[in-house]
């Protein structure tokens, strides 16, 4: 055996495919060294059952970057696993790295690595390694994806930075990197925390089905965060539950391409959760509840603006969702938004099927 680690757990969070591929070279590195490996999508872990405790086991993380930190599912994931005092760990964030002709630029991981590395060093496990590599950007609800030419140049750029981290790892040697952009990060944890708590729920409150929709369901039987509920009939259409992740893997895997995200639906959002709507119902509750006027506590506004926001995202969205089951609506919104034009994307050799929720064995 030609490494300190016995036994690879390696455990991805993946909507399109990059986390999924960086993950699977890791698959890959682990079982070159001689040992056994598993690779598993967090959605089907069973973190107490699966977890190997023991010095010579290696527990690797990879996920995308959401908001410049840790997406919301690795983080509940991190917390579900149990203390561990001799497993080392490795976490590897994807970032939205990009490419302009010849010229690369990299993503910002911010806080992604470190977040998740400090709720495993305050577990018990020693961490071992923490790098960010730069795969295609996948958002598709911004921006057009990536050529296949372009993506795989990308890509092959992360594989030898990759190579390198591993040997490290599997040396023994520990490989902690990206502190610049931990700094980075920390500047932006006001945007982190919005994202993690208003952001990334009207994010998944923009994707809705035009007509090309057939009702397949593809895109609710695959989602990793089982986030998306068929509703209706003739035929049912997908509707976007607060548990979506924003991994795009619906709207890039769709086979007629018929899931958008709204833009026009967005500026709504935005002007029915401003801060000032929130303040004029704040102000009315507290003329109709005399304790909530003597509190006068910040906390307590802070949580009514915010039940205010969700709860007003959700019944918008709600409303939104029977409108555009009417043909012309749904035309209408579909014209609407700058996504109908946009090349959709995914990792090049990654198959849906490989990204469902299974488990993947191997040993040598």
């Amino acid at each position: 055996m030609n490494t300190i680690f016995k036994h690879t757990q390696i455990y991805f969070l993946s909507g399109t495919g990059n986390s999924f591929r960086v993950a699977s070279w890791i698959h890959e590195t682990a079982l070159q060294q001689g040992g056994l490996a598993n690779l598993t999508p967090i959605e089907a872990a069973r973190p107490s059952e699966e977890i190997y405790p023991g010095a010579d086991s290696l527990l690797a993380l990879v996920f995308p970057t959401h908001g410049f930190t840790t997406p919301w599912a690795m983080l509940k994931f991190a917390l579900r696993l149990p203390a561990c005092k001799a497993t080392s760990v490795i976490v590897l964030p994807t970032r939205a790295g990009v490419k302009f002709g010849r010229v690369f630029l990299p993503g910002l991981e911010g806080t992604a690595g470190y977040l998740l590395a400090a709720i495993f060093a305050l577990k018990g496990y020693r961490i071992r390694g923490v790098m960010a590599l730069d795969m295609p950007s996948n958002w598709i609800a911004l921006h057009p994806g990536f050529s296949i030419p372009s993506a795989q140049a990308i890509i092959q750029r992360a594989r030898p930075k990759l190579n390198l981290f591993l040997h490290n790892i599997y040396a023994g040697k520990n490989d902690l990197r990206g502190i610049i952009p931990l700094l980075l990060g920390l500047a932006l944890l006001p945007v982190s925390a919005g994202y993690l708590l208003i952001g990334r729920f009207g994010l998944c409150k923009l994707f809705f089905a035009t007509n090309r929709c057939d009702g397949c369901g593809l895109c609710a039987r695959n989602c990793p965060a089982n986030a998306i509920v068929m509703k209706g009939k003739h035929p049912p259409r997908p509707y976007w539950t607060f548990s979506c992740e924003s991994c795009m893997r619906c709207m890039n895997f769709c086979p007629k391409q018929a899931i958008e995200a709204s833009h026009l639906l967005a500026v709504v959002f935005l002007m029915i959760t401003n801060v000032s709507a929130s303040v004029l119902l704040l102000n009315w509750i507290s003329s109709q509840i005399s304790w909530i006027s003597r509190l006068n506590n910040s906390i307590v506004s802070w949580l009514l603006q915010y039940v205010y926001i969700l709860t007003s995202m959700a019944v918008v969205y709600w409303l939104f969702s029977k409108l555009i089951c009417v043909p012309w609506i749904n035309t209408f919104f579909s014209y609407a938004t700058l996504t109908r034009f946009y090349r959709r994307y995914h990792e090049p050799d990654t198959k849906l099927e490989q990204l469902k929720k299974n488990k993947l064995h191997h040993d040598r």
